[in-house]
């Protein structure tokens, strides 16, 4: 039997969002597959994670914007999880750094996260 040792559970998701380094203000698009009220799992391509590792320092932080959801303000995030599933294509797993109250009762309202 398999027990989730997670302190948010994981919600499969489908919806794009913006990348956005902070050094350059580069900006990316990302696609989520699972999101939680502690971090979100995206897939990119290879060009993405690429200017990640190169213009972020260790441990890579940079922003992501939730794109079609105005209301959720852009998060800081730190890469946890870089893993690839193909020639051109990685999982990243981040981390939401530093995440308001008020910005993870937007999150649960609008995906229904559990707690």
């Amino acid at each position: 039997m398999l027990s989730e040792r997670r302190y948010h559970p994981r919600l499969d998701v489908d919806f794009n969002v913006s990348i956005i380094l902070s050094e350059t203000n580069d900006t990316f698009l990302g696609n989520a597959k699972n999101l939680s009220l502690s971090g979100i799992q995206l897939i990119v391509d290879k060009q993405c994670i690429d200017n990640i590792l190169a213009q972020c320092n260790h441990p890579p932080q940079f922003q992501i914007k939730f794109c079609e959801q105005p209301q959720l303000e852009p998060t800081v995030v730190r890469l946890i999880v870089n893993r690839r599933v193909s020639q051109n294509q990685f999982f990243i797993g981040m981390k939401f750094i530093n995440m308001t109250n008020s910005q993870q009762s937007v999150l649960k309202a609008i995906y229904h996260l559990p707690n």
